[in-house]
């Protein structure tokens, strides 16, 4: 329950564990309204539709809602790491600024948290921790430090956006070797890594492609879709957003002059 401001409104704050029933409740919240005509978004959104009921068959649970006056206004989206038995969040998120500082957030995550406390997973293992790599919504407190007074820990002490919330006595974590490995049959193209789960990432991915073209319009792309191609983002180890000839592109797309510099010294290195 949130009492506002106004002391004789009571607001009726629910969570929920998505089902099949509120799925495009999660597509569209993630999303300004203004931008689900956009043909990149709509592609994104249509992906998403697609990966939810597989998500649910394979993982059992991948996000809850919550609902203030039976309307849906934010959601904690996750997901299992299996053999490390760890969960992952993807993304927490309440979009519209009215619903800000109403506990929201810290309902969904604390309903996420008391859930994979007394669940066990889908091959019996009981979960040692709670892991997420925090990001920047402009406009909006600080995510990392939303999670730090949550009571999430740095995973690394130079990296103040990779946290974790123990749920085993004792537990820390070991950082993972953060490596792109590259393959032989990466060589003279551009390999773009998306996830269906989340509809910025086919945008982002589809504006790299397009970016790419602009200035290196014959050069073959691959898109390799992390969820349903899961051995080929595997074997590559800490895939990043984009790769030119094994190697990986560390400029943002919308960075136009370093990404094309960068794009065009891989292009050029594979030609030497």
């Amino acid at each position: 329950m949130v009492y506002s401001r106004d002391v004789f409104r009571i607001e009726q704050l629910k969570i929920v564990e998505v089902g099949l029933e509120d799925a495009e409740y999660l597509i569209k919240l993630c999303i300004p309204p203004d931008r689900w005509g956009d043909p990149l978004f709509r592609k994104g959104m249509e992906a998403k539709r697609k990966w939810v009921p597989e998500a649910l068959e394979r993982y059992g649970s991948v996000a809850k809602l919550a609902y203030l006056n039976s309307k849906p206004v934010g959601f904690i989206q996750y997901r299992p790491r299996t053999e490390e038995k760890l969960v992952e969040i993807d993304c927490i998120f309440v979009p519209v600024k009215e619903h800000l500082r109403k506990g929201i957030g810290r309902s969904l995550l604390n309903a996420l948290i008391e859930d994979v406390r007394s669940k066990r997973t889908m091959s019996g293992d009981v979960s040692v921790a709670l892991i997420t790599h925090a990001f920047q919504v402009p406009g909006r407190f600080p995510q990392h430090e939303f999670y730090k007074r949550m009571g999430f820990k740095r995973v690394k002490d130079d990296d103040p956006f990779l946290l974790y919330y123990p749920l085993s006595e004792g537990y820390v974590p070991a950082p993972r070797e953060e490596r792109f490995i590259p393959q032989e049959e990466d060589r003279g193209k551009v390999l773009i890594f998306q996830s269906p789960s989340c509809p910025w990432s086919i945008y982002f991915s589809e504006k790299i492609k397009e970016s790419i073209r602009e200035f290196a319009p014959d050069i073959p792309v691959r898109m390799i879709d992390m969820f349903w191609e899961q051995e080929e983002a595997r074997k590559r180890g800490e895939a990043p957003p984009a790769a030119v000839n094994g190697i990986p592109i560390k400029s943002f797309f919308m960075d136009k002059v370093n990404f094309e510099r960068e794009v065009k010294q891989a292009i050029k290195h594979g030609s030497e």
